[in-house]
């Protein structure tokens, strides 16, 4: 349904996480990358998006994190 939203967006990724003890609870994980914040507000805008959190969101969903990081940051030198 994802691939469904005419948005440019690369690397989508969902799954488990490897180590679930270190996840505080939380068992899935959803990751994609957008080339503008324009593309990002149109995904998160559109209708099939709407839909996606109404049908999968809450109450289904107890509880989610949810962020946005801004990939054009220096490289952290960790």
């Amino acid at each position: 349904m994802i691939a469904a939203i005419p948005v440019p967006k690369h690397d989508v990724r969902v799954g488990a996480p490897i180590n679930p003890s270190t996840t505080r609870g939380y068992d899935i994980m959803l990751s994609m990358k957008f080339d503008k914040i324009e593309d990002f507000k149109a995904y998160l805008a559109h209708p099939k998006h709407m839909e996606l959190l109404r049908r999968y969101g809450p109450p289904l969903l107890r509880d989610m994190i949810s962020y946005q990081i801004d990939g054009a940051a220096p490289q952290s030198k960790l």
